[in-house]
């Protein structure tokens, strides 16, 4: 079931739906800050929200679909215009929100969320390479959403931390001229063949 699926019988555009997800998704976030993630359960996120367990469950299946929710609005515009040739400016909008939010954004990144973040992703990455042309029959799509997502995440988490110094503009940049041209040789193939011998 993919991420953004709600369960619920009702359409998507009821007000209670949005209002309940909604609800769900900022107490998600408000624990995150104030236990981290790994102390999240569904039960705690309910009451958290102010609803029931299986209210809870009529939303999302876990905790880490809230994760995903939470995160694919970030994501999802992010590797679009990663794989794009060339930049959408909108792309320093989200590498500053990342900036602006870099408390929650260190919490998401770190502990039993990372390999959440990094599966959700690289789920992104490799949709979004699938609308490529691949032009190389020894292309991995899989592979390459691999190591796009990795050096994505690697970059964010150092800047985050402030381990790297970099405005918005620079990061942004950096991950698309170096996302760009990864998925390029990824999907292409070597730019130079080596001769046999």
């Amino acid at each position: 079931m993919a991420v953004t699926e709600i369960r619920s019988s009702r359409p998507a555009t009821d007000r209670r739906i949005q209002r309940t997800r909604a609800a769900l998704i900022d107490a998600f976030r408000d624990l995150v800050l104030e236990h981290g993630y790994d102390a999240i359960t569904p039960t705690r996120l309910a009451a958290a929200a102010n609803v029931g367990r299986s209210t809870f469950y009529e939303h999302f299946a876990s905790v880490d679909e809230v994760l995903g929710v939470s995160m694919g609005g970030l994501f999802g515009p992010m590797v679009g215009w990663t794989l794009s040739p060339n930049m959408d400016p909108r792309m320093v909008e989200i590498v500053q929100h990342f900036w602006e939010n870099r408390k929650i954004g260190r919490a998401m990144l770190a502990g039993g969320s990372r390999p959440v973040v990094l599966s959700i992703l690289t789920e992104r990455f490799e949709a979004g390479l699938a609308d490529l042309q691949v032009v190389s029959p020894d292309a991995s799509p899989k592979l390459a959403a691999a190591y796009l997502a990795a050096g994505t995440l690697a970059v964010l988490e150092t800047w985050l931390a402030g381990r790297a110094p970099g405005s918005a503009v620079q990061v942004a940049t950096a991950l698309h001229a170096a996302g760009y041209a990864a998925a390029r040789a990824w999907t292409e193939g070597p730019a130079i063949k080596r001769s046999a011998g």
